[in-house]
C-alpha cells in the first residue's frame, strides 16, 4: 500500500485528486496539506511514501516546500503542474530540485483531471519506487577523466542518451561536466510533453559549456552540440548534400512515447553504425531496450546507469538484463567516462 500526502490549497482540486487516487486499491491517502509549510510538517510527522505537491500554495509555495522536504526528509514528490511555458519553467526547476515526476494540471475544470486519472495513479505508484537517497554529485569528481575498464574499439562519432522519469535531475548531474570540446554531437531523448523539452534545454544550458538546444527540423548536425528531441514529436537524421540534417516528424501513432528512445535509437544506430556511444539513464519501463540491443549488435558502445543512483531503475535495468552494457556506472561517473572515451 502506497501512503500518499496530498498538498493542494484548492478544496475542489484537492477533492478531485483524492477521489482519483482512492480509486486505486494500492493507494491510501493518509492526509492533506493546504500550504507548503503544513506539507513540510506533515511529511516529517507522517512519513508518507509519496507527496503530490501543487506549485502555487500560500505561506510557502510548492518549490520552497519541495526544497525543504528534500533537505530534511527526502520523500518522492510528484508535482502538479500546468502545461504552459511558465508551468514548464517551474516544473523543470522542481525536477532539478529532486521531484520525481509531474502530473499535468487542468487549465480550467476539475473534470479534465479525471480524464487522465490512470496516468495520475500510475505516476504516483511509480514514484513510490523512486530512489531519492541516491549519491549526491561531487562537482570536484565529475569533471575528472576517470579510468574506464573498457573503451570503444573505434572512435565514436556521436553520443545518444535515453532517459525518462528522474531525467532532468540526472542530466543536470552529467551534461554540465562533459568537456566543451567533446568533438561529437549528443542526442537526447527525454520523455516529456511539448514546451518542456525546450525549457529543459534552456535549464541545462545555464550550467553547461556545451551548446544545448531543442532539435529543429532542417538544421545541420554539429559537434559539441546537444540536441534534445522535442516533446510530442520524433527526431530523425537524414543526409542532404552530404551533410547530416535533423528531421522532426510526428512518427507512428502506435508508439506510447513521443519522443521514443527506441524510435530514435534505431535510426541513430543505422546512421552511425559502430561509431555510436549509447547511454541509458533513469526511467520507468523499457523504452530503448530494443534499440540499445540493435546498437550493440552493430558494434556500438553501451553505458547504463547503476541502480545506486538511478531514480527509477527501469530503463537501465532493461539494458543491463540483456547483458549488453559495456559499462555500468553511477551517474556521478558517467561524464568522466565520456570524457575518457573522447580524450
Amino acid at each position: 500500500m502506497v501512503r500518499v500526502l496530498v498538498a493542494e490549497d484548492s478544496p475542489l482540486m484537492r477533492r478531485v485528486l483524492i477521489k482519483i487516487l482512492q480509486k486505486s486499491p494500492f493507494i491510501k491517502v493518509i492526509d492533506y496539506a493546504t500550504n507548503g509549510q503544513e506539507a513540510i510538517e506533515k511529511v516529517a510527522s507522517l512519513r508518507p511514501d509519496v507527496v503530490t505537491m501543487d506549485v502555487e500554495m500560500p505561506v510557502l509555495n510548492g518549490l520552497e516546500a519541495l526544497k525543504a522536504i528534500m533537505q530534511t526528509c527526502p520523500t518522492p514528490v510528484v508535482m502538479i503542474s500546468t502545461l504552459t511555458q511558465k508551468g514548464a519553467e517551474v516544473t523543470l526547476k522542481a525536477l532539478s530540485l529532486g521531484a520525481v515526476d509531474f502530473i499535468p494540471k487542468p487549465s480550467a475544470y476539475s473534470s479534465e483531471l479525471e480524464s487522465i486519472e490512470n496516468e495520475i495513479i500510475k505516476k504516483v505508484l511509480n514514484a513510490a519506487k523512486a530512489n531519492v537517497f541516491g549519491k549526491k554529485v561531487d562537482s570536484l569528481n565529475t569533471t575528472k577523466i576517470i579510468s574506464v575498464s573498457k573503451k570503444p574499439l573505434v572512435k565514436p562519432n556521436a553520443i545518444f542518451i535515453g532517459v525518462s522519469t528522474g531525467g532532468p535531475k540526472t542530466l543536470g548531474e552529467i551534461i554540465p561536466y562533459i568537456k566543451s570540446d567533446i568533438g561529437v554531437p549528443i542526442f537526447i531523448v527525454q520523455h516529456m510533453p511539448p514546451n518542456f523539452t525546450r525549457q529543459l534545454a534552456s535549464t541545462l544550458s545555464e550550467r553547461s559549456s556545451l551548446f544545448i538546444k531543442e532539435a529543429e527540423k532542417g538544421e545541420f548536425v554539429k559537434p559539441n552540440t546537444v540536441y534534445i528531441a522535442p516533446g510530442g514529436k520524433q527526431m530523425e537524421l537524414i543526409i542532404s548534400g552530404g551533410r547530416t540534417v535533423i528531421n522532426i516528424v510526428d512518427g507512428p501513432n502506435d508508439l506510447i512515447y513521443k519522443p521514443s528512445v527506441d524510435y530514435v535509437g534505431f535510426l541513430l544506430a543505422n546512421h552511425y553504425k559502430d561509431r555510436l556511444v549509447a547511454i541509458m539513464l533513469t526511467g520507468m519501463g523499457n523504452d530503448g531496450a530494443k534499440a540499445f540491443a540493435f546498437i550493440k549488435k552493430l558494434g556500438g558502445f553501451i553505458i547504463a546507469e547503476d541502480h545506486s543512483t538511478a531514480i527509477i531503475f527501469g530503463m537501465p535495468k532493461a539494458v543491463i538484463d540483456q547483458g549488453i552494457a559495456d559499462l555500468i556506472l553511477p551517474c556521478t561517473s558517467i561524464a568522466g567516462a565520456i570524457n575518457s572515451i573522447f580524450s
